[in-house]
């Protein structure tokens, strides 16, 4: 496929896009009253419009439960690592039992390093 920079181009190809009806899932700021084009590296990206039932889901288990959300909550928060297994050994390109969800980037690191670092 050769490419063309023009606006009309790029319209073609959004015409083709398999992909398209997955925008309406999300909702898209907008800037004078435009859709704005969201090209942000640090963020959370675009609010699913799901993501407010799920929130208040989790804020009645923290509200009714404390912590016993943990255990006894609609999705226990104990065990929230493996609800990502799956996801993240596809992801890249692992076994399910190669793969954990934990901590952050910074702890992560953290860990990695520590376990290297030897002062003398």
């Amino acid at each position: 496929m050769n490419f063309d920079y023009t606006a009309e181009f790029a319209a073609s190809l959004d015409a083709k896009d398999t992909l398209a009806h997955f925008r309406e899932r999300f909702y898209i700021p907008k800037h004078n009253g435009k859709d704005t084009i969201y090209y942000t590296g640090n963020s959370l990206g675009l609010q699913p419009k799901s993501v407010e039932s799920f929130l208040k889901e989790e804020l009645e288990d923290w509200k009714n439960l404390g912590v016993e959300g943990h255990f006894h909550g609609k999705r226990p928060w104990l065990k929230y690592h493996e609800y990502f297994v799956s996801s993240l050994a596809k992801l890249v390109g692992a076994k399910e039992n190669e793969v954990v969800a934990m901590n952050n980037l910074s702890v992560n690191l953290h860990l990695l390093l520590i376990s290297f670092f030897k002062p003398e």
